[in-house]
Parts: C-alpha cells; sequence; structure tokens
C-alpha cells in the first residue's frame, strides 16, 4: 500500500492496544448470550445433531444408510456432512447440548476473521490488517451467523482459510500451504452444495492465474489438483450417480447415495424453462440481496442494518475499484509479487461468488455466502484507503460505524427483532417438550403449529430435545430394552405428531399429553387439564395421569 501519513497507527503501542481490542470486541459480541440466544434451537440445527448422535450410536444416520457422503435428512432436500460428522465428534465427548452444538461455528467464524486479517496483513500492510479485524469484529452478518449452526455457513469460513494458506504458499515458498488450501478447498465441498458451482469456476480462475504468471511448477499444480481430488471424489461420484441416476454405491462403511427426492438439482439455472429471463431475475436477486441489502430471512440480518451495514456498499465498490487501479499500475515485476497475485486471489473469488449467484435460483444470504468475506475485505481496504488520504474523514468514518454497531447491538440483542428471532427458533418448544419427561408412561400428542408447520421439524425436534436414542425411534428396540430405557411404549405409540387439533383430541381426549402453540392453550378445559405456557408454547396435562402416575 502506498505509504500513509503519519497517524496513531504508526505509534506501536496504540497499534497493539487497538489490534488486542477489536481482537476481545469479536469474541465478546458473538459470546454473549451463546447458546441461549437465538433461544432453543433452529430445525436445522436440531437435524444435524440427530443425525450425529445416529452416527455415534449406529454407525449410520436415522434412517439406516451407513457413513453416507451426503445425508437424506430431509427427505426432498438433503443435508452436507461436514458438520455433521464434526458434530459427532463433539457430542462424544461433550454431551449434546445446544451450547456445544453451536461452538464448532463459534470457533470456525472467529478463526475465519483470523484468516482475513492473516490475509490483509500479508498482502497489504498491518495497518489495512487492522481496519479489516475491525471492520469484520462489527459485521453483522459475520456475527448472526457465528451465534448458530447452519451447516451451510462453514463453507465461507473454511474457504476464506483455504485462501489464507493459499497466499501465505506465496510468501512463504512453503508448498505445504498450498496442499493445505486445496485440502480445505476439497473439505468444503461437504460444507455446501453451493460450493459445487463455486469451486470449479474458483479453481480455474486460480489456476489460469498460476500458470500465466509461472507461480508454481506444474508438478506442483498437479499435486494440488491430486489432493483436491483425493477428497473431493465420493461428492463427484455421488453427484455423477444422481445425475445418470444410478443405484446408491457402498464402499467399505461409506455410502454414496442416490436421491430419488431432491430438490437440489432444481434449484439450479439450468433447470429453468427459460434460463435467460431467470438469468435475469437471478441478477436482479443480487442486486436486492447485495448491494442493496434488502431483507432476507430473519435469522440472516435484521430489517433496516442489512447484511455489512447499508452505508458500506459504495466502499465496497470503491474498494474494488482502488485495488483495480493499483493492479494496473503495477510494472511487470511487480506482477508476481504476493501483493498482485494475492489481490488478484480475492478478485477471483469475489467474482467466483457472483458466477454462482447467478447460476442459483432464489438466492439468499446462505446461498451466496461466499461472497461476504471479500465483500469484508475490499469495504475495509476502501475505508483503509480513505484514512490514508484524508484522516479526517476516515475518523469520521469510523465513528459512523461505531454508531452503527451500537445500533445493530441494541436490536439484535435487546429490541423486539429478539423477540421476532427466537420466534423463528420456535422458542418455548424445548422446555415443554422436556416437560413430558415426568410421565414417562404417558403418550404425547405434539403440533405441528410451529413457525414452519411441518411433521419433520417436529419430528426432530423431539428427537433432538430427548435425545431420543437411534433404537428407539427406529422400533428397534425389544420389549426389555423398552422396559429398562423407561420408554414404556414403542416410539409410534408413544408419540403422536398432529395438525388437526380438534380431530386428534376427538380421538385421544384427555389420554394424551398436548404440546400445542400457546395461541391454542384455551381449547384445554382447565377442569381436566393443567395447561403450563413457555413462550410460544404450552404443554397441556391431563389431570387423570396423576392418579397412574
Amino acid at each position: 500500500m502506498t505509504t500513509m501519513k503519519k497517524s496513531a497507527l504508526q505509534n506501536p503501542p496504540f497499534f497493539w492496544i487497538a489490534f488486542v481490542f477489536f481482537i476481545f470486541l469479536a469474541i465478546a459480541v458473538r459470546i454473549h448470550d451463546f447458546g441461549t440466544y437465538p433461544a432453543d434451537i433452529n430445525c436445522d440445527e436440531a437435524m444435524a445433531a440427530v443425525e450425529a448422535m445416529a452416527i455415534m450410536e449406529n454407525g449410520a444416520d436415522q434412517f439406516g444408510t451407513s457413513y453416507p457422503v451426503y445425508f437424506e435428512t430431509w427427505g426432498h432436500g438433503q443435508m452436507n456432512a461436514l458438520l455433521i460428522y464434526i458434530l459427532a465428534v463433539v457430542i462424544k465427548f461433550f454431551g449434546a447440548s445446544t451450547t456445544m452444538i453451536r461452538l464448532p461455528m463459534l470457533l470456525l467464524s472467529l478463526a475465519g476473521i483470523a484468516a482475513i486479517t492473516w490475509i490483509a496483513w500479508m498482502v497489504f500492510s498491518k495497518e489495512a490488517a487492522l481496519f479489516v479485524l475491525a471492520f469484520a469484529s462489527i459485521n453483522p452478518w459475520h456475527i448472526m451467523a457465528s451465534r448458530w449452526t447452519l451447516e451451510s455457513n462453514l463453507f465461507p469460513h473454511l474457504l476464506v482459510i483455504g485462501h489464507a494458506f493459499l497466499i501465505y504458499t506465496l510468501e512463504s515458498r512453503k508448498m505445504l500451504f498450498f496442499y493445505l488450501a486445496m485440502l480445505l478447498y476439497g473439505i468444503s465441498l461437504y460444507a455446501y452444495g453451493v460450493s459445487f458451482t463455486f469451486m470449479p469456476f474458483f479453481l480455474a480462475g486460480i489456476y489460469i492465474l498460476f500458470l500465466r504468471n509461472r507461480t508454481f511448477k506444474i508438478s506442483a499444480l498437479l499435486g494440488g489438483c491430486l489432493t483436491f481430488l483425493a477428497v473431493a471424489w465420493p461428492l463427484i461420484l455421488m453427484m455423477a450417480i444422481n445425475y445418470f441416476q444410478l443405484p446408491s454405491l457402498r464402499i467399505g462403511p461409506m455410502t454414496i447415495q442416490y436421491f430419488d427426492k431432491s430438490i437440489r438439482t432444481g434449484s439450479l439455472l439450468f433447470s429453468a424453462e427459460n434460463i435467460f429471463q431467470q438469468l435475469g431475475k437471478n441478477f436482479l436477486s443480487f442486486v436486492n440481496l447485495i448491494l442493496l441489502q434488502k431483507m432476507d430471512l430473519r435469522w440472516n440480518q435484521l430489517p433496516t442494518v442489512g447484511t455489512m451495514y447499508k452505508i458500506t456498499t459504495p466502499l465496497i465498490v470503491w474498494g474494488v475499484i482502488y485495488l483495480t487501479i493499483r493492479l494496473g499500475k503495477d510494472n511487470p515485476e511487480q506482477k508476481s509479487t504476493v501483493q498482485h497475485v494475492g489481490i488478484q486471489i480475492l478478485m477471483i473469488s469475489l467474482f467466483t461468488s457472483f458466477i454462482s449467484a447467478m447460476l442459483i435460483i432464489d438466492i439468499n444470504v446462505n446461498r451466496v455466502n461466499s461472497i461476504f468475506y471479500p465483500l469484508i475485505i475490499f469495504g475495509a481496504i476502501g475505508i483503509f484507503s480513505i484514512f490514508q488520504k484524508k484522516q479526517f474523514w476516515g475518523i469520521v468514518l469510523a465513528g459512523v460505524y461505531g454508531v452503527y454497531f451500537l445500533f445493530f447491538c441494541y436490536r439484535y440483542f435487546y429490541s423486539d427483532d429478539r423477540f421476532y428471532l427466537n420466534y423463528t427458533f420456535d422458542k418455548g418448544f424445548t422446555k415443554a417438550i422436556s416437560q413430558t419427561v415426568q410421565y414417562p408412561s404417558q403418550p404425547v400428542c405434539i403440533s405441528t403449529n410451529l413457525y414452519r408447520p411441518d411433521e419433520k421439524i417436529v419430528s426432530v425436534y423431539l428427537k433432538y430435545n430427548l435425545q431420543l436414542p437411534y433404537r428407539y425411534y427406529a422400533n428397534l428396540m425389544t420389549a426389555e430394552e423398552l422396559k429398562s430405557g423407561q420408554y414404556y411404549l414403542p416410539y409410534t405409540e408413544k408419540y403422536t405428531i398432529f395438525d388437526d387439533l380438534e380431530a386428534t383430541y376427538s380421538t385421544k381426549a384427555d389420554q394424551c399429553i398436548y404440546i400445542i402453540n400457546v395461541r391454542d392453550r384455551d381449547f384445554f378445559d382447565r377442569t381436566r387439564f393443567d395447561v403450563d405456557s413457555n413462550d410460544f408454547f404450552s404443554i397441556a396435562i391431563p389431570k387423570s395421569i396423576y392418579v397412574t402416575e
């Protein structure tokens, strides 16, 4: 970077105090209320945990498939494997609490901040790295995504850590880090299906760059390909099996499965009836979501705040322009430097995210999450370049972002947004269903009147919150096992999931404990039921069972 005017950042004590401050800020805002807010658990978190518990107990998923490379989970829309296998290890050693289930995402998110700070240090300067660290520490998308475990959000963290290793290879000339980067790129395919549309274009881009600049020997590049394929081949084979509709394949304990009910391919541009019309819609969606930061799903961003703070878009655009101009000014000797090639790698990643977004129908924040780390870097560099030229305006911008950050923290942690976010996580269901454990011999009837009413979602909440063993809900337990485990009734007899309260009550009457939406609590006669409410859910317990328990 151009040498900036003398500033406090060039004072080592001030620099390191600021650096440590933003590290602590990044950690503090992500661990405040961690594990308890968002309250209870999201259905995708619960599903990943249920599959992980099944893998640990049975060596198979909840449908009995041995060590799948891609999980059937919801049936019509499957789940990526990486998070499930990570959680299987976590659950084995620490148990299946919401805090433990969210911990891997928190740690990887913090590693992602470390990675982009390291990248900025290598490619730009330590002062620029401070700006990137500060900007990442207060970024709304990053804060919200780090506090719960959605399997697709593993992808951007693995990706940017791979970028850091790749750029460090250029600086250190240690090829071990090149192979580690390629290994991470391969592993990232197991984090999110969108990586299938991202990774081919990204790898092609960086390989063309390396070949043109003669950055690495051909043998090293081939070694990188083999490293990537050594990890990725089961998923590549799975895509071929599903494209050609071939039978599932078992290799040792590993299953490469054919999914006859998958809807994932229907999310791709090529499945649209009018590809060019859909491409236009995809571009408009990209502009609305990324540039204008219009509202997406509530667990991804807050109204009026956006994913990056809405004043950031022009600064990102300026950061891209600023670095493009810099690349154009570099002389031939500079074109092979870490700085020059590193900027190009970041731009290839940014452009590839855009291409990936164009190939996906109905993008949301999760489906284009690979773009946010590059946006954070380019936005921070845009702010840093302004600080270099006019320190006064840089300080003003820092003050504006400080106000924005405080506004975000208030909205996210203390305003009505907390109420609405907890609602989308079905707060209260955990406590209500846990109360049924006091009455082990009683049938339980559970309403699908959730935030997203679905029988499969209720089923996975039930299995997770009560940590039901695989053998029980798979109906494999013998009568003795049912008795010794105090289950009393087979799974299908003990639990009824319903969508029509009146019809279910007409059949079950007071022979069932009811878990219902809080809005349905007045349905129950208080002379016959004790009704207890927990946030958005209620439990109705027949008074008649007190005689038998």
